[in-house]
């Protein structure tokens, strides 16, 4: 019943997602962008380039265009190089004057396009950037004082100038490491030395307008999605461009798309157990083969492969892949998956099944991962379609992963469910700490700590599928190819390209 609720509420939120706006895609100059504008507008209306932050695309930043076409402007998203549909590579992940140079570039595109799109003013054009991308929509704006207002969120600390940006917006989460929330209120007191957060500084007809915004309970990525900041996002161009602002909350709703497909997602997961249950049908006989390793060697045996991976990892160049630092984790999981494969093989039993069940069940079970994660993703937060590198990047991650969890499920090997359970998510978290650790000791890039969370909710998800197989005997394999899927395919086609 949860399931089918969950259902029918996300595709009901993406169904009417669109409801009262108009959005059109293209390429530009090989920049893929996406305009959004009001259903039926008649007129020339303001425009607003909307740029997402490394490793992000712009179905993450599609809740700021919502929010400011049913306001009245023509809102263009657009996909920097490295991320997205974006085929171009991020030299140094976004970091360095080449870096710099090739994302300005991208918005420089994407405003000359805009002016270009019938119904907007070309004269009254403003700039949303998140992390990475607020920091080239501040120099863009620095640069070209015809754009009229800017909103930076997450940003970091960087150099402001007294004059230029015009009409400059910094937003913060409450919950961000410090140096964000600092840089907000540092981008106020380089024009205003007494400025404070949630005070506005200057006159917003004269292009002099500053205010910083720490909205409370949020975090880096979190805070795309809060109320209040759109609220002061749609409120800011209202002032710039001297427009009549709405209702406070009308036309805000930043958590439809990504809220919708996270009830999908919830589905898939829910659905799974039920879904291999009619493929591969009850477990026939004893499944022999089922011996135990002691206790405490399946819980020692993930703490020192795990702090192996850790001293193995930054041996390894972080762009071998091509795509961000898809290669580190690979091999981080790889060497973790091996060192606790390497104290438990045992022999594995398949249930009772024809082979040729076991073969079927499993392709579909991996395409049902994958259609599970890659169309709700899609359409709610992320882009999910791989191109370029991160086409031929799969396979290896995929492989490396697949390692990965059938060392787990060999460390589970006969044990009741619940304590298999309890090894397993013991196993993940250890994993996700010892990732963590390297972050901290500068072994792997510090991209690493943003992609936590989708690392932390993978890993959950795979549990709850890998204790349904459990549940039915399926071979390790079977567990180990449809885990490789789940957790290749998002490292593959969100990590930047470099």
């Amino acid at each position: 019943m949860c399931m089918v609720l969950a259902v029918v509420a996300g595709v009901a939120g993406l169904v009417t997602a669109d409801r009262g706006i108009e959005r059109r895609s293209a390429v530009v100059s090989g920049v893929p962008v996406e305009v959004v504008r009001p259903d039926g507008a008649e007129g020339r209306l303001p425009g607003v380039v909307v740029a997402p932050g490394l490793s992000a695309s712009m179905q993450l930043m599609r809740g700021f265009a919502d929010t400011l076409a049913r306001r009245g402007y023509v809102v263009e998203l657009v996909d920097l190089a490295g991320g997205g549909a974006s085929r171009e590579r991020l030299p140094d992940l976004g970091e360095g004057p080449e870096a710099e140079a090739r994302l300005d570039a991208d918005v420089d595109v994407a405003v000359r396009h805009l002016r270009t799109v019938p119904g907007v003013d070309g004269s009254r054009i403003g700039l949303v950037g998140h992390s990475m991308g607020a920091a080239a929509a501040v120099r863009y704006a620095g640069a070209h004082p015809d754009v009229a207002a800017t909103v930076a969120i997450s940003q970091g600390t960087m150099p402001f100038g007294k004059a230029r940006p015009r009409d400059l917006l910094l937003v913060a989460g409450g919950l961000e490491f410090a140096g964000y929330r600092d840089g907000a209120v540092a981008g106020v007191r380089a024009a205003y030395p007494q400025g404070r957060a949630g005070v506005t500084y200057g006159d917003p007809r004269a292009g002099t307008a500053r205010r910083a915004v720490i909205v409370g309970g949020a975090e880096h990525v979190g805070v795309l999605f809060q109320p209040r900041t759109h609220r002061e996002v749609a409120a800011w161009f209202d002032g710039a461009f001297g427009r009549p602002g709405g209702a406070s909350g009308a036309g805000i709703r930043p958590f439809q798309r990504a809220g919708s497909a996270m009830l999908l997602h919830l589905a898939a997961v829910l659905s799974f157990a039920a879904v291999a249950s009619v493929l591969l049908g009850r477990p026939g006989g004893e499944g022999g083969g089922r011996t135990k390793v002691p206790l405490a060697l399946a819980l020692g045996a993930p703490v020192v492969a795990v702090l192996a991976a850790v001293g193995v990892v930054g041996l390894i160049p972080r762009m071998v892949l091509a795509v961000g630092i898809a290669g580190p984790l690979a091999g981080f999981f790889a060497v973790a998956g091996l060192l606790c494969a390497a104290v438990s093989l045992r022999k594995g039993g398949d249930g009772g099944r024809p082979w040729w069940r076991t073969v079927v069940s499993a392709v579909a079970l991996v395409v049902l991962t994958v259609v599970s994660f890659a169309v709700p993703a899609q359409l709610g937060w992320a882009h999910a379609v791989p191109v370029g590198p991160r086409v031929w990047a799969l396979v290896p991650v995929a492989v490396c992963a697949m390692v990965f969890f059938a060392g787990i499920e060999l460390l589970c090997g006969g044990y009741s469910a619940r304590a298999a359970v309890l090894i397993h998510a013991w196993t993940a978290a250890g994993a996700l700490a010892g990732l963590g650790l390297a972050a901290v000791l500068g072994l792997v890039s510090w991209l690493v700590l943003l992609a936590a969370p989708l690392l932390a909710g993978l890993l959950v998800w795979q549990g709850v599928q890998a204790a349904a197989l459990r549940a039915l005997r399926a071979p390790v394999w079977v567990t180990a190819l449809v885990g490789g899927a789940l957790l290749a395919w998002p490292i593959a086609v969100t990590m930047p390209i470099g």
